[in-house]
């Protein structure tokens, strides 16, 4: 089970995990829980994590087998309310899914081989679709502590087959296992002795599976079992390769066989962009990854309904010489992405002017001067020009220069 949050400067807490394993089928989330992308590509909310070698999916992320980039690292933990997968299934069927994850600085494959559950873990509670990368992954897509993103479910990259790894085993027949490896997630796992007919069920052990109480085919002194698998998509592969009791606790077994995606999945990757609102009725963004107001020295901002365009607007006394505020998102991107900033705005004292202008670490696009007055004017400032060479930026600042209180509606990048 994943452990803590790693979400640099701007960090919420260090939230541990808990030492209680949540229970098969009860995610133990409050309130609703948000939609999760599938095929299409959705919004995620990503934090990262120190992942160890094993996981509460309890397959080694270092198996030979695996793709290269799994062995890498590129790992996730997956927020308790989809341990079902993206496909609906029963708690634990995530374990082994990949998803296709597009971050600002970056587009990965990621398989999941963790949890982050939601004792102890309040961001992981459903009120956003949420994974808890390893490091690794966070490294190779550029994140910045607490991101958004764009996510959509992949047939994992795998070559070769499906393999079991044996986590425990005993000379009676008990057997205790994961699959690993496997191109679509795992909805059913059965068994059979080798020269058998009847299958019997296999039972969700955690994130992994054991056999079920018809297991004298896997004892000692018993020529060994093989195995039938149906996929989240529906397909059954019997699986050729026997069982047997020469292959030991901690050893890989190749099954024989492997799923086909059933989807024949199409299109381009995602793609990711910051949120183009930066205030419209509210800071732009997804839950707890917003736009956010840093105001400096006199100047109060505060959100109201009184006087706006429409709906609600920023109202904000107090500015002038040596006063004004930032309105930040947590991930930096280039000024290239959009070509102007748009805005409304008006001054409750009458005539009267400040600046703006976009700013990043070590980074600042020339600032614009605007006269406003008491009547709602609409500007558009050119970001081709004020930011051109300009590095990445995460914020709208604006100051001013004789006392005002401002009001701002409609805040928004365009192209």
């Amino acid at each position: 089970m994943r452990c803590v949050y790693l979400i640099g400067l701007l960090a919420l807490s260090e939230l541990g995990c808990s030492s209680t394993s949540p229970k098969s089928g009860d995610s133990g989330a409050a309130g609703a829980i948000a939609s999760a992308p599938s095929d299409d590509c959705g919004s995620v909310r990503l934090t990262s994590y120190q992942a160890s070698k094993g996981g509460w999916c309890e397959f080694d992320r270092t198996a030979a087998m695996l793709p290269a980039t799994v062995r890498a690292g590129l790992t996730l933990a997956i927020a308790e309310p989809w341990a079902g997968s993206s496909y609906g299934g029963t708690f634990g069927e995530a374990c082994g899914e990949c998803w296709e994850i597009a971050a600002l600085n970056g587009t990965e494959i990621v398989m999941v081989h963790d949890l982050c559950p939601i004792e102890g873990n309040p961001i992981c509670n459903g009120s956003h679709f949420h994974f808890d990368v390893a490091t690794e992954t966070a490294t190779a897509l550029g994140l910045e502590g607490l991101d958004a993103a764009q996510a959509r479910r992949v047939p994992c990259p795998v070559t070769g087959n499906a393999h079991l790894q044996i986590l425990d085993r005993n000379q009676w027949g008990y057997v205790r296992f994961q699959v690993l490896n496997h191109r679509i997630p795992v909805r059913n796992v059965e068994y059979k002795a080798v020269s058998g007919t009847d299958y019997y069920p296999a039972k969700r052990s955690g994130g992994a599976w054991s056999v079920g109480d018809v297991a004298e085919m896997f004892a000692q002194s018993a020529p060994g079992g093989t195995f039938r698998l149906t996929s989240a998509q529906g397909q059954v592969v019997e699986m050729p390769a026997p069982l047997t009791y020469d292959i030991t606790t901690g050893s890989f077994f190749d099954l024989g066989a492997q799923f086909v995606d059933q989807a024949n999945l199409t299109g381009g990757t995602c793609t990711f962009l910051p949120p183009a609102d930066v205030y419209v009725d509210g800071y732009g963004g997804i839950d707890q990854v917003r736009w956010m107001m840093n105001p400096w020295s006199s100047a109060k901002p505060e959100e109201t309904k009184a006087g706006c365009v429409s709906g609600s607007c920023l109202r904000i006394p107090g500015l002038g010489s040596g006063a004004g505020f930032h309105i930040y998102y947590r991930q930096s991107f280039s000024p290239a992405l959009f070509s102007r900033l748009n805005f409304a705005h008006r001054s409750v004292d009458g005539n009267s002017t400040f600046a703006i202008t976009l700013t990043g670490d070590g980074a600042t696009c020339q600032s614009a001067t605007i006269t406003t007055g008491t009547q709602w004017a609409n500007e558009a400032i050119d970001l081709t020009t004020l930011c051109a060479g300009t590095g990445p930026i995460n914020s709208v600042t604006i100051y001013g220069s004789t006392p005002l209180t401002l009001l701002l509606d409609d805040l928004k990048f365009a192209n």
